[in-house]
């Protein structure tokens, strides 16, 4: 997390900085933003637009560990509004599953309506998306997030062999064996030539 200036850190003591939760969809189209804000708002070149409270993120449980967690994310549309229905229909047109997200926090300063910071808060993937429908045309999209913090329990298809070890260094071929170490049966203590004449001897 960044460190604000003292003056910052006053301000947002005082209640005079607001926070907005901001989205951004990594789609095989583009990147496609929106944030908690009422008008649109352009950060590092990508258009967010405004939901106000018809965007809803969970609170993000603490995780120290590098155990996967899930975050449920809700946007709602309403005619005549920056989320409409058929804006939101657009996201289900896309190959959203598994697709990354990120969640930020904006700060905002109250008097001047000035972008004050953007920190990041979580990063991951869309993994399923559901509907509720409400009386008054309100549709909300419900989606559900995995943190990437599952990449770390992931287990490889492939075993990392000599041809990886020598683009590290060509001379080093301390995995040279590493393909067949697995298969190969190793003979513990003392191996006889011929256990049957020393056993032959032995009852003689």
């Amino acid at each position: 997390m960044r460190t604000f200036d003292p003056a910052t850190l006053a301000a947002l003591e005082a209640g005079l900085i607001d926070e907005r939760d901001m989205i951004l969809f990594d789609f095989p189209s583009g990147l496609y933003g929106f944030w908690a804000g009422r008008e649109p708002m352009t950060y590092q070149g990508v258009q967010y637009r405004g939901g106000g409270g018809l965007i809803q993120v969970d609170a993000i449980a603490a995780n120290a560990g590098l155990a996967s967690f899930a975050v449920t994310l809700r946007l709602s549309a309403i005619p005549n509004t920056e989320l409409t229905p058929d804006l939101l229909a657009t996201i289900e047109q896309e190959q959203y599953h598994q697709r990354p997200v990120t969640l930020s926090v904006a700060y905002i300063d109250k008097a001047a309506r000035a972008l004050i910071s953007v920190e990041r808060i979580f990063r991951g993937y869309l993994d399923v998306i559901n509907h509720e429908q409400e009386v008054g045309a309100l549709y909300t999209l419900v989606m559900k997030l995995e943190s990437k913090s599952r990449d770390h329990t992931r287990r490889g298809y492939r075993m990392r062999g000599n041809a990886d070890q020598r683009l590290i260094d060509a001379n080093d071929g301390g995995l040279r064996h590493v393909g067949r170490a697995g298969e190969t049966v190793l003979q513990w203590g003392r191996v006889h030539d011929r256990p049957v004449a020393i056993a032959d001897a032995r009852m003689k």
